[in-house]
């Protein structure tokens, strides 16, 4: 890989006091960044674009969330590149933070007084924006400023919290499905006010006197390469991320449409039944997550419990594969949290260790976060062209199978993490 020149380094954080406080503000902004991910798309999106186009929902869904998909793909890494190179004196992360939030939060609103497809889709694209913006600077706190060796236990409490924010945001989501406007508003809140309470009770030390290389646009631009042939178990991290991600989000960003078209429900029984989905989906996460990053910990391994998520993720998804209804609809439900709920524990803990360069690890970070919020993005295109030309729902559960699968697989090959 090449990068810009060797930088002097900027001050240490991961030895400052106040670690509990740390992990309990990451998790509170993070529950509330991923609710917006994981329930916006799925309940209160997908009910606006079938309000303004009913005769084309799921094409209409599919286009507008790969039009976010590029804004997201692009803000993640190049607001974490920015965010190691800010010198401030509120430090490094803070006003990338601060901004994507306050932007992002607004965007939302806007995206709920749309009433075209066009406005949605830009107002849904600067979110996707800004929100990465956001999203590449927080997930660089834990290489910032945990060791090592407790990184399993806040990559456990990443991954509760982008469970909780899926399932919490779901069920919040789906008391909107009537009030869509006044939805998006809330969510919008939420993530400026979370942000702001992070920030200012988890304070970063000055950077306004550390020193750096000269700006250059070539040696920025090139950093963003980072080569699989010199770097590959970054490589197989990422690859493995993205098929994980992406097997799931396309079944459940499709949720809403699924229980409607697939298993036959009204769209108010679908809106009705999707929060108690997402609650069944709770014990099984809760208890994985809790168990996993410090058991993970303990023995010193992440690949195991990755290979276990992906198997356990593609038997759950086997389930409405063969027998259509609500009860198998339940069973992929529990099955699939308490997979991803394992996959999310350790998820964190294991890119971390994969990072080229410490000084750079916002910006790598915000690489690897590109397969996490891309393929989130892309989900609905997905499933939109699955059902489109493979022949319906049965192939998305069947292609999704393939991607959790392979997504498991893809870590074998990582030799600097067992």
């Amino acid at each position: 890989m090449t990068t810009t020149p060797a930088r002097a380094t900027v001050p240490t954080e991961r030895r400052l006091p106040g670690q509990r406080r740390l992990l309990t503000g990451l998790m509170a902004n993070s529950v509330t960044l991923y609710a917006i991910y994981g329930a916006v798309p799925a309940v209160l999106l997908a009910n606006l674009v079938a309000d303004i186009a009913p005769d084309s929902k799921s094409t209409s869904l599919g286009v507008i969330s790969a039009v976010g998909a590029v804004g997201a793909m692009l803000a993640n890494p190049i607001s974490g590149a920015l965010s190691d190179r800010t010198r401030s004196r509120y430090g490094r992360r803070a006003p990338w933070m601060a901004g994507g939030a306050l932007l992002g939060g607004l965007s939302l609103i806007a995206v709920g007084v749309g009433n075209s497809l066009l406005w949605v889709a830009v107002a849904w694209t600067l979110a996707q924006i800004f929100l990465n913006g956001l999203q590449a600077p927080l997930t660089a706190v834990i290489p910032d400023r945990v060791p090592e060796e407790r990184r399993g236990l806040f990559s456990s409490a990443a991954g509760l919290a982008q469970m909780l924010g899926a399932v919490v945001g779901t069920a919040v989501a789906a008391a909107f499905a009537n009030a869509l406007g006044l939805g998006f508003a809330v969510f919008g809140v939420l993530i400026i006010a979370g942000t702001a309470v992070f920030l200012l009770l988890n304070r970063e030390p000055s950077t306004a006197d550390a020193r750096h290389e000269p700006f250059r646009w070539k040696d920025f631009l090139r950093g963003f390469w980072i080569s699989p042939r010199a770097h590959p178990d970054f490589a197989w991290a990422f690859l493995g991320r993205f098929l994980l991600i992406l097997g799931y989000y396309a079944v459940s960003s499709y949720q809403l449409y699924v229980l409607d078209d697939y298993i036959g429900l009204t769209r108010d029984q679908a809106n009705d039944l999707m929060p108690l989905l997402s609650l069944a989906m709770l014990p099984g996460m809760i208890a994985m997550i809790v168990i996993s990053g410090p058991w993970s910990d303990r023995v010193g391994r992440r690949k195991p419990f990755v290979i276990a998520a992906g198997l356990g993720m593609a038997l759950s998804l086997f389930l409405p594969l063969v027998l259509r209804s609500e009860v198998s609809m339940f069973g992929y439900a529990i099955l699939t949290g308490a997979a991803f709920g394992m996959y999310m524990a350790v998820d964190t803990a294991l890119m971390t260790q994969v990072l080229p360069r410490p000084d750079d690890a916002a910006k790598d970070m915000g690489v690897l976060n590109i397969a996490n919020a891309l393929p989130q993005a892309l989900a609905p295109a997905v499933a939109a062209a699955v059902i489109a030309l493979l022949g319906g729902y049965r192939s998305l559960f069947a292609t999704a199978i393939v991607l959790v699968v392979l997504g498991a697989v893809s870590i074998l090959p990582i030799r600097t993490v067992r």
